[in-house]
């Protein structure tokens, strides 16, 4: 192989030369570090789609307005409000849509003093409301599009799932059309149509549209993050790519973060919506500075185009590309043409190869541990996101500190990966994330603090997961079905997330605790199954189903 110096000796056009080897050469120059932040920028962005619904369709606190008792300026909480409406028997929060039956009698309805006539409501009959007082300023979906009483929580709830699965939807779609049209295409088309139809969701005056701009925004923006992280990691060499994937991953959380503090600033969901997709536009100015992914470059035979790209990154490190790099190049592409060709032939037999996987038990049972770890990890990791909107204390503040954790949760899996085994750190932030959970019913209400310490624990832990999990599922795989048990495990996922939104609806006909509960047990379980996985570090990547059987043995 080929190698160009800090001198740049002319190179052998007919040798192969390989894109990391030539980015080695160049090392971590102001270009790339410009278009990475940028492309952070994008990560952040696209938080907010996957994520707004937690604040648009959160549920608020409201009860019955009592037409003989709230006169003028009614209040959320007088001190009489458990004479005139039932309270629910395991918290301290009355029914949304019940009151006592109110009986006419011969008196005035209120009384010489301005206080209730108590005694002619009825405790022993109970009817349902049609006018409300809020205990908070702040409209979203439930005020404005009439979304009142526990029968209609569904559709709150539904918001959340309707988001989901418009990934479910968009996800493959976009990885069809990066492919066809390259990974800039989707990360440029995919922001700004989400920021139009985000922005048009502020819009709608039913529930719905609502809805169906939320399953169009979703679809849209589902393949942002996968494209962009791609564009950031292929334009450096592999030595700096854990370090930009980390600082590149932590942008993302941030959105979120940022979408919590402008609904707490704003307490208007329409109007959060526009400040926070409209600036979404400006990543169409990307076109012009941002270059398109190298390797896309390179499978659809468009080296000039590369050359330009590693042009910039050489003129950014001080260092020139030579001319002969240009002609290695071409002889690279043609090299993985052929080697193309040939995978297309093996993936014909494809039938064939997932009967390997029914024929191996090992590798059948570790399939469905994973799926299963799959699906508890975006249960848990989304369910604690929209739980802590329901959590006592500020909602706002919950949302934030619980997304503002996944950044050192994303840098401290990191280290734990590369200084301990791959098994032992998916068990225990597994089982570290369901004591959590489960600690959180255990502490008395009194002690707010500790149960919100508990609760980003646990949301520390399962980021921690969700970063290992991405790399362990990678490891214990034979290259020949790698990507398509990775997509199976990765679809179960997906049922998770799904899953997550009706949390908040289990919470609500069972009690609050109930759902934290279910994500400390289930994580638990994820937990022990987890030791039960080979372990893969420091292992060579197994290329066949045989040898995967035996990965992690001595």
């Amino acid at each position: 192989m080929c190698t160009v110096t800090k001198e740049y000796q002319e190179v052998n056009s007919e040798e192969i030369m390989d894109l990391d080897e030539i980015l080695s050469n160049f090392g971590l120059g102001s270009y790339q570090v410009t278009v990475c932040a940028l492309m952070g920028l994008v990560l952040m962005y696209s938080n907010i789609s996957p994520l707004s619904y937690a604040i648009t369709a959160s549920d608020l606190k409201y009860r019955c307005e009592i037409p003989q008792c709230d006169i003028e300026n009614p209040i959320y909480d007088p001190i009489w409000l458990d004479r005139v409406v039932p309270f629910k028997e395991k918290n301290i929060q009355p029914y949304k849509c019940l009151k006592y039956h109110y009986r006419q009698t011969n008196e005035t309805d209120v009384s010489t003093d301005n206080k209730c006539n108590f005694e002619a409501f009825d405790v022993n009959s109970k009817e349902k409301c049609n006018k409300w007082v809020f205990g908070e300023t702040e409209r979203t979906i439930v005020n404005d599009f009439g979304i009142m009483c526990e029968e209609n929580k569904w559709k709150l709830s539904m918001v959340g799932t309707v988001n989901s699965f418009g990934q479910f939807i968009g996800i493959p779609l976009a990885g069809f059309i990066s492919d066809k049209y390259g990974r800039k295409f989707i990360l440029i088309i995919g922001s700004v149509s989400s920021a139009i139809l985000g922005t048009a969701r502020s819009f709608t005056t039913e529930y719905y549209s609502f809805l169906l701009f939320e399953l169009l925004d979703s679809i849209a923006s589902s393949g942002v993050y996968a494209a962009t992280f791609v564009l950031g990691l292929e334009l450096v060499s592999p030595k700096s790519r854990v370090t930009v994937s980390t600082l590149m991953g932590c942008f993302y959380p941030m959105g979120a973060v940022i979408m919590g503090f402008a609904a707490y600033m704003i307490l208007d969901w329409r109007i959060m919506l526009r400040v926070l997709y409209l600036p979404g536009l400006l990543i169409l100015g990307y076109a012009w500075y941002v270059p398109e992914s190298m390797r896309w470059l390179q499978t659809q035979n468009r080296i000039e185009e590369m050359a330009k790209i590693l042009s910039k990154v050489a003129k950014s490190n001080g260092k020139t590309l030579p001319s002969s790099v240009k002609e290695a190049l071409i002889a690279n592409t043609k090299a993985n043409t052929n080697e193309t060709n040939g995978v297309e032939e093996h993936q014909l037999s494809c039938s064939r190869l997932m009967s390997k996987i029914f024929s191996s038990k090992e590798i059948f049972l570790r399939l469905i541990n994973c799926s299963f770890c799959w699906t508890t990890i975006t249960l848990v990791y989304y369910g604690l996101s929209l739980t802590s909107v329901e959590f006592s204390g500020n909602k706002y503040l919950n949302f934030m500190l619980v997304n503002v954790v996944e950044v050192p949760a994303f840098l401290t899996s990191w280290y734990f990966m590369e200084n301990f085994s791959r098994r032992n750190t998916q068990a225990f932030t597994f089982l570290f994330s369901g004591i959590g959970c489960i600690m959180v019913n255990v502490i008395p209400t009194d002690y707010l603090w500790m149960k919100l310490l508990l609760f980003l624990s646990s949301k520390y832990a399962i980021t921690m997961a969700f970063n290992t999990m991405y790399v362990f599922t990678a490891e214990m795989f034979p290259t020949e079905l790698r990507m398509s048990l990775f997509g199976i495990a990765s679809m179960f996922g997906r049922m998770g997330s799904m899953f997550a939104p009706q949390m908040t609806l289990l919470g609500a006909y069972f009690g609050q605790y109930v759902p934290i509960l279910l994500f400390g047990i289930i994580s638990f379980l994820a937990g022990a199954l987890a030791f039960l996985f080979p372990e893969t570090k420091d292992q060579k990547l197994p290329d066949t189903v045989k040898q995967a059987e035996f990965v992690g043995e001595v």
